[in-house]
């Protein structure tokens, strides 16, 4: 026989149960107040007349029914009448870098400025730098703790085939980590008289507008790390000559649409801001945000999106320089930097925007140097329970220590 407790048949929960419903429910007395107010002619509300008004609705007598017309102008009111090309972060020419070239009136020079030139082969860094430098590495690609569902993955062969979802380190926060990572190693070998004069922000806005021969293109971009200095990087004094990229029968805006978009030329710091100089551009690429058009990114497409970003940037220093209608040539070059990766492949270059007319017909040119694309390893992962790291480029590093000690 199981012993249990013995049940009143008043018990004790139920009786409080049933008597606070009770209390609940209790009608307020009388106490004439209303009624002293009504004679003396105050209106009387409740606190659901306050709280939650009535509305009345309008009863209109229609004769028939007639269609609603369409407007064929979805323009934002406070934009163009007509549509421009708009260019953002989720945008990827086609054309690669010979379309950004056209685009933004630019000749290429395959090598970086002197100065930093001279810089990378003449730097002579500790021995323990690189093994920092690895150990930052691993801790963003393997070892943080952060695990979220990762986007799918898809196989060319059986695109309607769904794959199970990993967990890992998002994209966004590997890249963070790693750049975090290799520049307060930068930070620390520079020293103090260095990194008062260079300030760092995440996730900077920029917008800016020009007028391409017969088209208005709008360019807005995100730079995910953004280095600013007290004092603008001096422009490269050499001249260099070159001709454009010949993109016939293609036009240089084929794959950015047409969007209407505010007017408004945007930089997110006031001129008389201590370190409101453009110094470095640091932008993460992910496939899987930027539209591809159903095809793998190449080379020359990645590289496109690095100087796409220095160019805005100075187009927007210049515009919050000179004002938002000036156009022409600069009286003094704006030089900024720009370093694009996805984790794994580093590209560097140099924009120097010399004019902000980007017709064809303008004569002087803007300055684009850079290099080929490094590689900071081959593999990293886990292998037996352990994390390993293959065929780590120290070239990357040497070549970051350059850019930010530049000026």
């Amino acid at each position: 026989m199981r012993l249990t407790n013995q049940l009143c048949a008043q018990h004790i929960g139920w009786h409080f149960k049933k008597h606070w419903l009770i209390q609940g429910k209790r009608v307020p007395r009388e106490t004439g107040a209303a009624a002293e107010l009504l004679r003396l002619s105050a209106q009387v509300r409740t606190p659901n007349d306050l709280l939650a008004p009535k509305e009345e609705r309008l009863m209109l007598d229609f004769i028939g029914t007639s269609p609603r017309a369409i407007s064929e102008n979805n323009a934002h009111p406070k934009s163009d009448s007509t549509a421009c090309h708009s260019y953002n972060d989720n945008s990827l020419l086609i054309g690669g870098l010979p379309q950004a070239q056209v685009l933004t009136n630019t000749i290429e020079v395959k090598t970086f400025p002197p100065k930093i030139e001279e810089a990378v082969a003449n730097q002579k860094l500790p021995n323990g730098i690189d093994r920092n430098i690895r150990n930052a590495i691993l801790s963003a690609h393997v070892l943080d703790a952060e695990q979220v569902k990762l986007p799918k993955i898809k196989l060319i062969e059986r695109p309607a085939f769904n794959l199970p979802r990993n967990y890992g380190i998002s994209h966004e926060r590997i890249n963070r980590l790693l750049v975090n990572k290799i520049l307060h190693e930068i930070e620390k070998w520079a020293g103090r008289s260095l990194t008062v004069r260079r300030k760092l922000f995440d996730n900077a806005a920029f917008k800016a507008s020009l007028n391409k021969d017969s088209d208005k293109i709008g360019f807005a971009i995100n730079a995910n790390k953004l280095v600013c200095s007290n004092r603008a990087i001096e422009g490269v004094k050499l001249k260099f000559n070159g001709t454009l990229p010949d993109l016939y029968p293609m036009k240089c805006t084929i794959s950015i649409p047409k969007k209407p978009i505010v007017k408004n030329d945007f930089y997110p710091f006031r001129t008389d801001a201590t370190c409101s100089h453009p110094h470095t551009v640091f932008s993460f690429f992910d496939t899987n945000l930027v539209n591809t058009h159903g095809s793998e990114v190449t080379t020359s497409q990645f590289q496109a999106r690095t100087l796409l970003k220095g160019f805005v940037v100075a187009v927007a220093r210049a515009k919050h320089l000179y004002g938002a209608s000036s156009e022409g040539d600069l009286a003094k070059p704006i030089v900024v930097q720009s370093v694009q990766t996805d984790g794994r492949t580093f590209h560097f270059g140099v924009f120097q925007l010399n004019t902000l007319d980007i017709s064809s017909k303008n004569s002087l040119k803007n300055y684009w140097f850079h290099r080929e694309s490094y590689e900071l390893f081959s593999k990293c992962g886990y292998e037996t329970g352990r994390p390993y790291l293959d065929n780590y480029n120290s070239d990357i590093f040497r070549i970051l220590n350059a850019l930010y000690c530049s000026s």
